[in-house]
């Protein structure tokens, strides 16, 4: 299992991990990214990959703009 997460949740552009999530998103909903406006996909392709990386089996923190995996 990886230490920190990436894949969609990482700007491809930019490097960050921050998401423009709309209060009413819908798996449909086209996320970008806050810092720099680029797509990273849709609201429910992010969830996918998040749930892949196993990102709902554990805790996690922020760390140098980066999720990382506590066990």
């Amino acid at each position: 299992m990886q230490e920190y997460l990436d894949h969609k949740l990482e700007c491809p552009y930019c490097g960050t991990i921050r998401l423009r999530i709309p209060v009413d998103a819908t798996d449909a909903t086209e996320i970008k990214c806050d810092d720099c406006g680029k797509s990273l996909g849709t609201w429910g392709e992010l969830q996918d990959d998040f749930a892949k990386q196993g990102g709902h089996d554990g805790v996690f923190r922020l760390s140098r703009g980066r999720i990382k995996r506590i066990e």
